[in-house]
């Protein structure tokens, strides 16, 4: 048996301190910004769930279309094999047609799906479509809520993996996906937009319960060794898809 080294130990150390981050609790419960409604249908919200990874055990669809009526909290979805404009408006038009529900109101965020096609749609249904974003820059540009933000631009976080009842314990509570916070909005309540290490932003904005300071921003975890050459090892990076797999030292794994 190899004799234990100091390195050995400080690496013993710091993965235990990671995974001890990644398992903090994090809290459900805590308030959120209000939605107010007069009705049934009077709001519905629709976003896109990227399924990519999972495209080939589900014919082909790389994404689902999830449309919710906010007072009722009915909701639907649709598989899509893409998520332009025309497909993403023939799948809202879907709804509409079989439920026989119209919104008088559609939210959605910026993503360009959302725009031409839906548009069209939209005023086709006499549906008044908007995104939170533009409602914020514009009709609320003015309006500040003063309160203490926990987290600063440029801090790097982790974000919180909803956990149901069915899911095992000992998986993580937080990404291993460490993200950076691009922008504080003091709104009521404060949220934060977030963008990953590749400068991509990442879709929504986040409350301070959401988020988890990283104190280890720049250690992740070895899911597997897929191969060896020489002092160095390809590896599978726990959390990440196979597009990140990289050559590291062998002294580096941890």
């Amino acid at each position: 048996m190899r004799p234990l080294k100091s390195t050995d130990v400080d690496k013993n150390i710091e993965k235990r301190r990671l995974v001890d981050e990644l398992h903090a609790p994090a809290r459900r419960n805590f308030p959120r910004r209000h939605v107010i409604v007069r009705g049934y249908d009077d709001l519905w919200q629709a976003d896109i769930v990227e399924m990519r990874p999972y495209s080939r055990f589900n014919g082909g669809y790389h994404y689902i279309l999830t449309v919710i009526d906010v007072l009722s909290k009915y909701a639907w979805a649709v598989p899509l094999k893409g998520k332009d404009g025309s497909e993403t408006a023939d799948a809202i038009a879907e709804i509409i047609r079989d439920s026989g529900r119209c919104p008088s109101n559609l939210q959605t965020d910026m993503g360009k799906e959302f725009y031409n096609d839906v548009q069209r749609l939209a005023k086709k249904h006499d549906i008044n479509h908007y995104s939170t974003y533009r409602l914020l820059a514009t009709v609320y540009s003015a309006i500040k809520i003063a309160g203490p933000a926990k987290f600063k631009t440029g801090d790097s976080v982790r974000v919180s993996k909803y956990k149901t009842i069915f899911e095992k314990g000992y998986t993580p509570t937080w990404t291993t996906e460490v993200i950076k916070i691009v922008k504080v909005q003091h709104t009521n309540l404060v949220t934060y937009l977030l963008e990953d290490y590749r400068g991509k932003s990442v879709a929504g904005a986040f409350y301070e319960y959401e988020l988890h300071r990283a104190t280890y921003p720049d250690v992740y975890l070895v899911e597997k060794v897929l191969r060896r050459r020489g002092d160095e090892v390809y590896v599978k990076w726990l959390g990440f898809d196979g597009s990140h797999n990289s050559w590291i030292h062998k002294d580096n794994v941890i």
